[in-house]
């Protein structure tokens, strides 16, 4: 066999000694790069995956909690506020299997369960013992064994919605306001049987920080129990009295006398109402009225407006903007902020709040008072310019009291006095025109 040329060897010697330098060079690189690794979906971080879960409805944070346990631990230790109210007849259920997951949970929605039941809230309180906000209007079917869990395991609770809860008793209330000291807004709208003086000497004794309190249409409330709130919670600042029959002027001197920061008042249908008590809201509302300047001006809307442009200090209300939880009834004063009868900026939170920059009665409720004259209503209007009677933002209602309809705003009075002065003048500019 003959023997390749010398030129031909060179060659194959060549590619082979660069075949090789190329593996060797290869396997060099694939021993000095790192491992591939892949990121799954529960890598992600706790505070990442809440803030995806923000963005989504309660139903969705529900689901993504029963993923995997450290999704489960993720979205139990992030989540603080929580709502149950899209859930229908199995609402009971659901609470009792998802309640220890979230128990950092401060604030939970339970707003129309009617099929929500005592079981349902005791799970909750065994696991949500940092709740503060909790709100089950109209749980037609809870009892007072649902206010006894929530004494014993929720104590730092600070709202509370009982509204149209028609099965509690007084017996329940007694027990929360013993156990749950910090409350600070309390609905009673509707619960007969729980609104009664004796429930009202219970929180004025343990519960002194209370703010708010809806008593609407608690039939058994009198004179007494309103005396003794006042006495013992004179931070109140939002009462609302409607359809409570047995009110008298008493109860409303106490709160003019003994609750100096108070805001929005409902003596919706209280017909024992007499001139006497509106006197003395209107003499203690001159004490504190606030100073317009000298240099305010009337705007076109009818609203008073420094030179500049701006609005004085004080605030301006709206009734038109929201709705009532006892709209029906005619109550103004209500649990939250997108129901009190106030602009949405400002709200029951802002009422509430420590740094608010109080200027006298900002809501009053005065329909169905058919003993009232438009002479007292009048001194009262007067007092609080914040009180309103013009269509922009009513925030005093005579509605049902043919003898208030001559009550005016200091908007509606400004207004008529700028538009007779501008009549004035233009007469005058007439007759000194040239014949």
């Amino acid at each position: 066999m003959e023997s390749a040329p010398p030129d031909m060897k060179r060659k194959w010697k060549r590619l082979n000694k660069m075949r090789n330098s190329g593996t060797a060079s290869k396997e060099g690189h694939a021993a000095e790069a790192p491992e591939k690794t892949e990121t799954k979906w529960h890598d992600l971080p706790m505070e990442l995956l809440v803030r995806i879960l923000a963005l989504v409805d309660n139903r969705t944070v529900i689901v993504a909690s029963g993923v995997c346990s450290g999704w489960r631990y993720s979205v139990g230790m992030g989540i603080h506020d929580l709502s149950f109210s899209w859930c229908g007849h199995g609402v009971s259920r659901l609470v009792q299997s998802v309640a220890p997951r979230f128990p950092n949970l401060q604030c939970c929605k339970l707003r129309r369960c009617c099929a929500l039941d005592d079981t349902a809230i005791e799970a909750a309180a065994r696991n949500w013992h940092g709740l503060k906000t909790l709100d089950l209007t109209f749980g037609t079917q809870l009892t007072d064994a649902c206010l006894r869990a929530l004494a014993e395991g929720c104590p730092l609770l600070e709202k509370l919605d009982l509204s149209g809860c028609t099965g509690i008793t007084q017996a329940g209330l007694v027990i929360l306001a013993q156990h749950c000291n910090n409350l600070r807004h309390l609905n009673l709208c509707g619960c007969d049987s729980g609104g009664t003086d004796t429930a009202l000497q219970a929180l004025a004794q343990h519960c002194r920080g209370l703010q708010s309190l809806n008593l609407g249409w608690c039939e058994h409330i009198t004179d007494k129990g309103v005396i003794a709130l006042t006495q013992g919670c004179p931070d109140m600042r939002v009462v609302d009295l409607c359809g409570c029959s047995h009110i008298t002027d008493l109860s409303v001197k106490a709160l003019s006398d003994n609750c100096p920061q108070l805001c929005a008042l409902g003596l919706h249908c209280c017909r024992l109402v007499t001139d006497d008590a509106m006197y003395t809201l209107a003499r203690n509302g001159k004490q504190s009225k606030p100073e317009f300047s000298k240099h305010s001006i009337t705007s076109k809307k009818g609203g008073l407006r420094n030179l500049d442009g701006r609005f004085p200090v004080h605030r301006y209300y709206n009734t038109n903007s929201t709705t009532s939880s006892c709209s029906s009834s005619g109550s103004t004063c209500s649990s939250d902020a997108t129901k009190l009868p106030v602009t949405r900026k400002e709200g029951l939170d802002t009422l509430l709040g420590e740094k608010y920059n109080r200027h006298g009665l900002v809501s009053l409720n005065l329909s169905g008072c058919t003993s009232l004259s438009a002479q007292a209503v009048q001194a009262v209007c007067n007092a609080f310019p914040e009180l309103h009677t013009c269509p922009e933002r009513t925030s005093l209602i005579t509605s049902g009291c043919s003898k208030l309809a001559t009550v005016h705003c200091i908007c509606i009075i400004e207004a008529r006095r700028e538009r007779s002065n501008r009549e004035r003048r233009a007469g005058l500019v007439v007759r000194n025109l040239p014949v």
